[in-house]
């Protein structure tokens, strides 16, 4: 899998393949974060993801993301309880809004005062 890093400014052309056995080599990076990004993106790829949520009785909402990327296939599952998700001012930067959003561990949180 032909993929470019974005871990720092460079932005590596990395090349990384799945032995036999297994495990993922890696080639073209310059430092070991390119190859830990590459390793990562073949075995577990995750994502942040950052939304809006309802606060009531306000037209606002409130922006939020989560504290940590989530497993790539439960994305679908987190925004989907973002939409669900209604919040009661006040709501201060880094209240959590969700625990454990869909199963993965992961805390949504405010990223702003409401």
């Amino acid at each position: 899998m032909r993929m470019v890093c974005i871990n720092c400014p460079k932005g590596c052309v990395l090349e990384a393949v799945r032995g036999a056995d297994g495990k993922v080599s890696v080639t073209g990076h310059t430092c070991p974060r390119g190859e830990k990004y590459a390793i990562d993106e073949m075995t577990d790829p995750r994502r942040m993801v950052t939304g809006l949520v309802r606060a009531t009785g306000l037209k606002r909402p409130l922006s939020v993301k989560t504290r940590q990327a989530v497993p790539k296939g439960k994305i679908q599952e987190v925004l989907s309880a973002l939409a669900r998700t209604v919040v009661c001012p006040p709501v201060a930067i880094g209240d959590t809004v969700i625990a454990d959003v869909a199963g993965t561990g992961v805390d949504v949180v405010a990223t702003c005062n409401l």
